[in-house]
């Protein structure tokens, strides 16, 4: 059964596989984050590979609203990519006939400082990844030379589009993280040494109550390596935390955080125990070379990230 990816072909996630032990023939792009877990969902594919967070704008948000509430889905590996990226106009464009600007809102965030030098009087248009953008502008059908997009310039080429401006993130070292995701087995992968758990709280709003959860990684002294608010959608004011830790759950001290997190609000979400990546940094490959690494966590330096 294929693995759902964040399409379409060239974007970072289609990258990001080889380090989830994903073969490209065995891969579906799907053109959200939405629709690639729903596939799994669905029982189209039998996992998906989405972006979770990136070291410069933190997490994607559209990938942690969409699996946080579920509890329908585990996160089952993670592994980084380091991300580039450029600006390109189709054939016939130049950096002054530049009017309007198609990528990813992290990677415009990321290219914010170089945009508000070059072109602060660009509007930005959004796209659900940065391959999609530089499909769009490289669209036939787009007779206008007025629009570039940000991506990976290694997937602008790939598109047939020129690129007129190289390096232009504002973080040279910047990363993002991948998430494999999938139905739920009744058993976990066993603890490596090296893992990461994931689960979402959900609180009332309370000062106590982040203060209890927060001492329940103190007092067994599981460390805590992520936390982020996200609104609940059921009020204003409501709000469920994605905590991130090291540690498998089979293991007594993160068994314990997640048992005791129950206890206290029977509406926790445990999101899946899996082996953590660790950032392995490769030697830049020559241009366009396919330097691809399977090891999970391997930096690689090719691609596109979102």
């Amino acid at each position: 059964m294929p693995t759902a990816y964040l399409g379409p072909s060239g974007s970072f996630t289609e990258a990001a596989l080889a380090g989830l032990q994903v073969r490209p023939g065995e891969a579906v792009p799907y053109p959200g984050v939405r629709q690639a877990l729903d596939a799994v969902r669905s029982g189209a594919a039998d996992a998906a590979v989405v972006p979770w967070e990136n070291s410069v704008e933190g997490a994607v948000t559209a990938s942690v609203d969409a699996l946080a509430h579920s509890g329908d889905l585990c996160i089952t590996g993670e592994t980084l990519l380091p991300v580039q990226f450029a600006l390109a106009v189709p054939p016939g464009g130049s950096l002054s006939s530049v009017h309007r600007i198609l990528t990813h809102p992290h990677a415009h965030a990321q290219c914010r400082t170089w945009i508000d030098t070059h072109l602060p009087h660009a509007d930005f248009l959004t796209s659900s990844s940065t391959a999609q953008a530089a499909r769009d502008v490289a669209n036939p059908g787009n007779s206008r030379v007025d629009t570039a997009a940000i991506a990976s310039p290694n997937t602008l080429r790939r598109y047939g589009l020129e690129v007129i401006a190289e390096n232009i993130g504002a973080r040279p070292d910047a990363v993002t993280r991948f998430v494999k995701v999938a139905r739920p087995n009744k058993r976990l992968a066993p603890p490596t040494g090296a893992d990461r758990s994931t689960m979402v709280v959900p609180l009332a709003g309370r000062v106590s109550d982040l203060h209890d959860v927060l001492h329940e990684f103190v007092r067994t002294s599981v460390p805590l390596t992520s936390v982020l608010s996200r609104p609940s959608g059921t009020g204003f004011g409501g709000y469920s935390f994605l905590l991130e830790c090291e540690g498998h759950i089979d293991e007594p001290p993160v068994g314990s955080v997640v048992a005791s997190l129950r206890r206290r609000n029977a509406r926790t979400v445990f999101l899946g125990s899996y082996p953590r990546a660790t950032p392995t940094l490769t030697p830049a490959p020559a241009p366009n070379s396919p330097l691809t690494n399977s090891l999970t966590g391997s930096l690689t330096p090719r691609g596109e990230t979102l």
